[in-house]
């Protein structure tokens, strides 16, 4: 201790700027009249020997010599920049305005402009050069591949992935505790709208998955739901809200409902009917004695603009990329819902014509269990028994019998009102998808029987971002988060983000120009 006081004593004894430094209230004061980043980093580091920091507790440091960090950083940043030249490239520019047809730009000026990093703000100058009525060409812009907006592309794609991951406001002060910049919400939401553009272009160009069709396993699972956005009400919406109609009960929230889709490959997981029926049934099933199968590369999105059909046809064209030779056995989980039926067979038999479309045996097991319920108490071991006999008999392939045996029941049991009703409902969803429900054979081939991937996607897609808590949202403004959200849940945002950064060079510089040196 008494030789590290010497030498804070020695650094303070010193003249000039490390002296200057070591005295500093804060890191940041101690670098401000630095003259360079070697200058600024090694007053930084005197500081740290200093009396105002050796007295201090370390959090207090590592929060000062964070932001100091930054700005030494930020420094060198602007060093950086201003190494590159101000893109001086001769007299005048020769810019192509249209087929055969091009104009001189010798309007020569320089002109400066801010770009905000992740580690602070600094001053671009560069030459720009312009002709009356034509936009202005900035080589230095072009060659660092500046972005339109004052915002680096690493602070827009941390940006971007905050706001896939929560509500704008977290995702704003995320960038303020974690990078020394500042984005207001709503430059936010723009930044959000933007990363999101190139989003289905990715996926349709992407010419490879992860791993190639001959290495990923044999099934390939494509699973599509609904999910309700809560929306914001129209002008006419509002004004019915304050005059309500007579007799017109409490309102509800108005939702737009959002398509989720789902494509993975995986093994097959060949497992009995009883296996199934204990692990879904029984109060402590017995572990599996094989592990089951991962989903492989799987992707995951959600539209709320797109329409149904829309969505299953992008589905189908994700499925058609990850099996061009048709070598796989294609599967298609749904609910009950006869509108996504009909469309995934419009759409994905088309491609696939030996597809399976299989009912999620999740949703068989809801019906099963509200009809049991008109002939044992909820909740009671009874009704357990009773859904667990039927469940096994339908997972055997015994459909129409067990829809006849609840239907007998119900007769003999002159069950009536709204007892009788469910035990009609359940048995007609039964006989109406039963050619969906052929559980004996699926399962004997190793296939998925329950959408748990797209049951997932609705959940943590959706539901986690969408329905916090006092969120409600316009469809336009939900779509690009949706967007984001999918490319992140679908482990595919590095990639993404190197394929937005491509397409917005071609967009931001699409104009060919010639330097004239003379």
């Amino acid at each position: 201790m008494r030789e590290a006081t010497k030498t804070h004593l020695r650094v303070i004894e010193k003249d000039g700027p490390e002296a200057e430094a070591a005295a500093a209230t804060t890191a940041l004061e101690a670098i401000e009249n630095a003259e360079n980043p070697l200058e600024a980093f090694l007053r930084l580091q005197a500081w740290l020997s200093g009396p105002k920091a050796m007295s201090a507790q370390a959090h207090s440091v590592e929060e000062d010599l964070l932001v100091g960090g930054f700005e030494v950083l930020r420094q060198l940043l602007q060093q950086y920049i201003d190494s590159r030249g101000i893109g001086d490239v001769g007299k005048a520019v020769i810019k192509e305005v249209g087929p055969g047809r091009s104009v001189r730009m010798a309007d020569k000026r320089e002109r400066g402009c801010d770009y905000t990093s992740v580690f602070g703000t600094v001053r671009v100058t560069r030459v720009g050069y312009g002709a009356l009525g034509e936009r202005g060409v900035h080589p230095l812009d072009e060659q660092l591949n500046l972005p339109k907006r004052k915002y680096s592309h690493v602070l827009q794609k941390r940006g971007a992935r905050a706001v896939a991951r929560g509500p704008y406001e977290e995702a704003v002060q995320t960038i303020d505790e974690t990078t020394a910049a500042h984005v207001p919400k709503r430059q936010l939401e723009e930044i959000a709208e933007e990363s999101a553009c190139d989003f289905d272009d990715f996926y349709e160009n992407r010419s490879t998955q992860a791993r190639p069709p001959e290495e990923s396993g044999p099934i390939l699972v494509g699973g599509v739901d609904c999910k309700g956005v809560p929306r914001r009400r129209t002008e006419e919406e509002k004004a019915e809200a304050r005059n309500p109609r007579p007799g017109q009960g409490e309102e509800k929230r108005k939702k737009k409902m959002a398509t989720v889709a789902s494509v993975h490959t995986q093994q097959p997981y060949v497992r009995t009917a009883q296996e199934v029926v204990a692990r879904l049934m029984d109060l402590d099933p017995p572990k599996p004695s094989r592990a089951r199968p991962r989903p492989e590369d799987r992707r995951l999105w959600a539209s709320v603009t797109k329409s149904k059909d829309d969505v299953i046809n992008d589905m189908a064209a994700e499925m058609d990329r990850r099996d061009p030779e048709r070598e796989k056995v294609v599967v298609c989980l749904t609910d009950g819902e006869r509108a996504l039926q009909k469309r995934a067979i419009a759409h994905i038999r088309r491609l696939f014509p030996a597809m399976f479309l299989i009912l999620d045996i999740i949703h068989a097991l809801e019906y099963l269990w509200k009809a049991s319920h008109a002939f044992h108490p909820a909740g009671g071991e009874e009704a357990r028994l009773w859904v667990r006999q039927r469940l096994l008999r339908i997972l055997h392939g015994e459909v129409s019998s067990v829809a006849a045996g609840i239907r007998q029941s119900a007769t003999k049991n002159k069950l009536t009102g709204k007892k009788r009703k469910a035990v009609d409902k359940a048995c007609n969803y039964f006989l109406c998808n039963k050619d969906r429900m052929r559980y004996d054979e699926y399962l004997a081939r190793g296939l998925p029987i329950a959408s748990g991937n797209v049951e997932g996607a609705c959940g943590h897609l959706v539901k986690d971002r969408m329905e916090r808590t006092g969120a409600i949202w316009w469809p336009e403004g939900a779509e690009p988060v949706l967007k984001l959200r999918a490319v992140e849940k679908s482990g595919d945002f590095d990639n993404y983000w190197q394929y937005h950064l491509e397409q917005e060079r071609r967009r931001n510089y699409p104009v060919r120009w010639l330097a004239v040196v003379k």
